[in-house]
């Protein structure tokens, strides 16, 4: 076996075609993130001229020409196969060490266990033994969590098996989510792509949506870059109500007086970002106006993407993080209620694992992490 940097024409034809890669691990995104200040390497590991693993890396400069690099959603390898993986693990350390280094951070798409869609668990396999050996190699593992924390990326996601008939997948969803679909359908809306044209409406919802939820909103540019770097493997959408039509057939809507105030014919009400991946589709970023929420858009939005899924014939569609706290009434139920309702299963990643690669460096740089997070909520908390 042989450690080696790979071309992303290297790279692009193993992650398009790795079973369990995500669109995290892909020269879209590394693009994507050079533009705010990253740089990357793609790295793998060669057999007789075949690449039986690989990752993207990226570097981001903390301080004094120090590094911090993650694998997003890496590495793509059977980390089951404990040679391959002390191989590339030993030789990803040393390569990065040189590249001033001093953290290496995974969060790989391996799953825990299996669950239901109630959050019960399946069976009693699961992938312990591939955290136990990570640790092993000196890995520090930010344990099996639950609720929306400080890493990365989510560790709870909810998925829907879409490679079924249509008439199957609405059958697997509960009442409640059946007549919020049959309530949309009624209402005169219309989805569209966004262009240059309503990417101002389309940003606005982003903020409104941020703003209620208390969380951080992507920048114009970000958003602009999602849908020019992954091209037809992303989809920007907005829905509009048609105001005319509404204000014809709906006399007596709750809605009606609020709507006949609205200066545009065309009024935007929700808004999404998908990415799609070689087998699922991701809902990465959403959102809805609080005020016209009866609508049901943010239904609309789901099942029209669904459709589109299933054309481009993906057999997986990601709702995208959930807490994993599946009592009723607790922070963030809502979401996961929202999802479970077309149906699906939780699923459990493994979660998020630092390696240490230059210790005095590390803790200078955790020190000053944590005490810029605890100053950025101190913010949060005022601002809210």
């Amino acid at each position: 076996m042989e450690f080696v940097e790979l071309t992303e024409k290297e790279f692009n034809n193993v992650c398009t075609n790795y079973n369990e890669s995500s669109f995290y691990q892909t020269p879209s995104w590394a693009r994507i993130k050079e533009k705010n200040e990253w740089n990357y390497y793609y790295v793998g590991i060669k057999e007789k001229n075949n690449i039986i693993a690989c990752s993207l890396i990226l570097g981001k400069k903390i301080y004094l020409n120090k590094y911090f690099y993650y694998a997003p959603r890496g590495m793509l390898l059977d980390y089951n196969n404990i040679d391959l993986l002390n191989f590339f693990v030993s030789n990803l350390k040393r390569f990065l060490i040189e590249k001033n280094g001093i953290l290496l951070k995974i969060d790989p798409l391996v799953e825990y266990q299996k669950h239901d869609k109630n959050g019960n668990i399946l069976g009693e396999e699961n992938n312990q033994s591939i955290i136990d050996h990570l640790k092993e190699l000196g890995f520090k593992h930010h344990g099996l969590t639950k609720g929306y924390t400080e890493e990365i990326q989510f560790r709870w996601s909810y998925c829907l098996d879409i490679g079924k008939s249509k008439e199957e997948i609405l059958k697997g969803m509960d009442q409640r989510c059946r007549r919020c679909i049959k309530k949309y359908e009624k209402y005169p809306l219309l989805i569209e792509n966004v262009n240059e044209k309503n990417i101002a409406d389309f940003k606005k919802i982003m903020e409104h949506t941020a703003k209620r939820q208390n969380h951080f909103d992507r920048s114009l540019d970000y958003y602009k870059s999602l849908d020019k770097d992954f091209k037809d493997d992303s989809r920007l959408s907005i829905i509009y109500l048609d105001k005319k039509q509404f204000l014809k057939d709906f006399k007596d809507d709750r809605l009606y007086d609020m709507v006949s105030k609205e200066i545009e014919n065309k009024i935007p009400v929700s808004a999404g970002v998908f990415i799609f991946d070689s087998k699922r589709a991701n809902y990465v970023y959403g959102g809805t106006y609080k005020e016209y929420m009866p609508l049901m858009a943010q239904y609309k939005m789901q099942m029209e993407m669904i459709k589109t899924a299933r054309k481009k014939g993906l057999s997986i569609y990601d709702f995208g993080g959930i807490s994993g706290d599946f009592t009723s009434g607790s922070e963030n139920y809502g979401v996961y209620e929202f999802k479970r309702g077309f149906g699906g299963y939780v699923t459990e990643y493994i979660g998020e694992f630092d390696l240490i690669l230059n210790k005095p460096n590390y803790i200078l740089y955790n020190y000053g992490y944590k005490f810029y997070r605890n100053i950025k909520h101190q913010i949060a908390k005022i601002v809210k």
